[in-house]
């Protein structure tokens, strides 16, 4: 099975092709996986492509979707989706990884199937939870989109939790007011997941998002990671409310073993796609 990643999507853990076993792709008769769907160049290249379609939807690919392809640079002109959701739903079989996805999808007639992906090497992930009685947790940020990646919230309830944070993936200075979060700006993911592997939780703030890798490698070092209710993901805890999102950071000093529910679930439902067997 081929596949083809889109340009737009950055680097992760590993590469699609050591994980899911795939090829680089180079025929367009053979069975190919599309993973990422960001603009007209994508999508053209699905649309010619005549051997067997699967698209694993990346996250933001279906912001871009929704809000209809650019023909030209700025946006002033652009292509309707629904003709194009009527092609996809007619000639490819789709996957996301959460429900959010799977409802943005067939908002527009696209039956999405669901599973998470993770592109790492679980077997480099073992459990390293400990107990802290003040809880370090690490939240990301790509692009320096800072509100949609919850940043802002994390300033106005970082006062009234008993944990710290750690944000990382800023190229631009972000100034906080608040002495229990700390910046480390982009470094090498090396250096991060040496950082971030002995703390408690991953944080994900996002509203629209993929299965993040913040999350995954969280559940797989059987830490107790956080994030919006509205993603429904199994043995991760979730706040519908900022309120909520406090009760469960300051509750992560009494988490006093590893999260070894969601570990196993995960470790058992990771990467369960076509082009995997």
């Amino acid at each position: 099975m081929q596949c083809r990643v889109a340009p737009s999507l950055g680097t992760f853990e590993g590469h699609p092709n050591d994980v899911w076993h795939t090829t680089d792709y180079l025929d367009q008769y053979e069975p190919a996986v599309f993973f990422g769907l960001y603009g007209l160049p994508d999508f053209f290249t699905l649309w010619r492509h005549e051997g067997k379609k699967y698209i694993l939807w990346a996250g933001t690919d279906i912001t871009h979707f929704r809000n209809g392809y650019w023909l030209e640079d700025g946006g002033g002109i652009r292509l309707d989706p629904e003709p194009l959701a009527e092609w996809i739903q007619k000639n490819c079989e789709s996957w996301v990884e959460n429900e959010v996805e799977r409802d943005a999808l067939e908002h527009f007639g696209i039956i999405a199937n669901v599973c998470p992906s993770f592109l790492g090497d679980t077997k480099e992930y073992p459990i390293l939870y400990h107990q802290n009685d003040r809880p370090q947790v690490y939240a990301s940020v790509s692009g320096d989109y800072f509100d949609e990646y919850g940043w802002e919230v994390i300033e106005e309830i970082a006062d009234k939790c008993e944990v710290d944070f750690h944000l990382y993936g800023n190229r631009d200075g972000w100034e906080t007011e608040h002495h229990n979060v700390f910046v480390h700006g982009r470094v090498p993911k090396e250096v991060m997941n040496e950082e971030i592997k002995n703390m408690q939780a991953g944080l994900r703030l996002n509203v629209f998002d993929g299965f993040s890798e913040v999350l995954a490698k969280s559940v797989l070092w059987g830490q107790w990671p956080i994030t919006w209710s509205q993603f429904g993901y199994k043995y991760i805890d979730s706040a519908d409310t900022k309120e909520g999102l406090i009760a469960h950071l300051n509750n992560l000093k009494n988490k006093n073993g590893p999260n070894e529910m969601a570990r196993k679930y995960y470790l058992a439902n990771l990467n369960i796609y076509p082009w995997t067997k």
